[in-house]
């Protein structure tokens, strides 16, 4: 049997199983990457050295709308 990875927007995700679950041939098993507890502290860690940075003045920030835009 071969393995496939496939990497699905979320919005599209239960689309994309329940239509797999239909044939007969495939079987479906998910894995949910989460990130470690030491990732999530040095994520903090991170937005709060930036946000120090833009009190200093040595980090620009952005409109909102603009980073609206992207998403």
């Amino acid at each position: 049997m071969a393995t496939l990875t496939v990497e699905v927007e979320d919005n599209e995700l239960n689309f994309l199983r329940d239509l797999l679950k239909r044939f007969p041939f495939v079987r479906v098993s998910e894995e949910i990457e989460e990130d470690s507890d030491e990732e999530v502290r040095a994520n903090i860690r991170e937005g709060i050295r930036q946000t120090d940075l833009v009190e200093e003045g040595s980090l620009q920030t952005r409109p909102a709308r603009e980073f609206l835009k992207e998403l």
